[in-house]
């Protein structure tokens, strides 16, 4: 499995590419401090899995998370960020996230979380949910916990959440089926 992991802080890039190598070795991990690097990378491999700082130096995840969608990456997303406001935790999701893990998780916490991912379920942190609830902003906590628990996600396969994303993006059967490398009869197929 193809990870890339993007990041302007090279030490935390360099630690968590270590830790990704020991404790998940079957995953081959590619590296980006900057967006450059990023569409680069994703326009020559196809990745399966892209960890995302939230705060670039060259701009906010919103911008790179479109950006990396508008190279053609249709890899599921996970925006990392020592920053957990339910506001920022939303927005990701909206724009098509997979989840959102906090910098400040211990090893053990962010490899449960991307197992999550990488088992096609979407991860969002608990305290953001807290946090969410406790100040009165119930419809913020109840949005999160229907990405987190919709029954309908919930049963897809990593490939049917890839076809899915790809669709809430507008594109067309025939061009998920060529950037998938799948046959358009398979992409109506999880579509249905």
């Amino acid at each position: 499995m193809n990870v890339l992991m993007v990041d302007d802080h090279v030490m935390f890039l360099q630690g968590m590419k270590n830790l990704l190598d020991v404790l998940v070795p079957e995953l081959r991990v590619e590296t980006a401090d900057d967006m450059v690097q990023a569409i680069t990378l994703v326009q020559r491999t196809p990745f399966d899995l892209v960890l995302l700082d939230w705060h670039l130096n060259e701009g906010d995840g919103a911008d790179s998370i479109r950006r990396l969608r508008d190279a053609g990456c249709m890899a599921r997303v996970v925006v990392l960020s020592g920053e957990t406001n339910s506001a920022l935790i939303r927005q990701s999701v909206e724009l098509g996230a997979a989840g959102f893990i906090p910098k400040k998780y211990s090893s053990e916490m962010m490899v449960a979380a991307l197992r999550n991912v990488l088992a096609g379920r979407i991860f969002l942190p608990s305290e953001a949910l807290d946090k969410s609830a406790g100040r009165g902003n119930e419809p913020a906590a109840a949005a999160f916990a229907a990405y987190a628990t919709d029954p309908r996600l919930a049963g897809l396969t990593a490939r049917q959440m890839d076809v899915y994303r790809a669709a809430t993006r507008g594109l067309p059967n025939k061009l998920i089926a060529r950037q998938l490398e799948i046959a358009e009869s398979t992409v109506k197929a999880h579509l249905t």
